[in-house]
């Protein structure tokens, strides 16, 4: 399982915060994280604006799109997860 996939899983349906690989974060509400066998899918949204996570399995990268008006963009690869305290 994909370590960060697993961190998001664990922490949901806490408020987390999402490092990208181009260093930007957001805070994050995840409303479904699932399991199928290795590969891992998640919905969240941040900012009024939903997002959808997704890997294949541990050696591939938690990657991240955004919704817009014209469909889904891609976001990029998910760097750091950390759960925001209370």
């Amino acid at each position: 399982m994909h370590t960060l996939a697993k961190r998001i899983h664990n922490i949901t349906p806490r408020p987390m915060v999402l490092t990208f690989a181009d260093e930007t974060t957001r805070r994050m509400e995840i409303s479904s994280a699932e399991f199928f066998q290795e590969a891992f899918q998640a919905e969240g949204e941040s900012d009024g604006t939903r997002y959808r996570f997704v890997s294949d399995g541990d050696e591939d990268p938690l990657v991240a799109a955004r919704e817009t008006d014209d469909g889904w963009e891609p976001v990029g690869e998910v760097t750091a997860v950390e759960r925001v305290e209370s």
